[in-house]
């Protein structure tokens, strides 16, 4: 009888362990970004949490004129992988170019006339 219960308590508790992190990992989902609108186009967001994308739209006709991934999150497997996901929060046009922000915070700029993005300083651009 003894020797059972040592077993089945161990055992037990680390069921338990694992019901409660798994329960705690859910994340929310994401928070809306507002897309911006600059020269007749329209900018918003795309993505799964994985990867990223500002998708560039006709604000008139809604048409999708480019797609172009900002970012990828590397998901470890042996983590919960919602609580893993990164996701755009917030979009500005500035000059030629779409600043984005995520929510690390991480900031990266899209060249407009390129599509080239690259990491950059968040700096003052999205303080408010």
């Amino acid at each position: 009888m003894m020797a059972a219960l040592r077993w089945k308590v161990p055992i037990a508790c680390v069921l338990l362990i694992f019901v409660t992190v798994s329960a705690r990992a859910k994340r929310m989902p994401p928070k809306p970004v507002t897309p911006v609108i600059s020269g007749g186009i329209r900018y918003s967001t795309d993505g799964d949490g994985r990867d990223q994308y500002v998708v560039a739209a006709d604000a008139s006709s809604g048409k999708v004129l480019w797609r172009v991934k900002v970012f990828h999150t590397h998901i470890k497997f042996w983590v919960e992988e919602d609580v893993q996901w990164v996701f755009i929060t917030n979009l500005k046009v500035v000059g030629n170019s779409l600043l984005v922000r995520d929510e690390t915070p991480r900031c990266y700029s899209v060249d407009l006339t390129n599509r080239h993005v690259k990491r950059q300083q968040c700096g003052e651009a999205f303080s408010e």
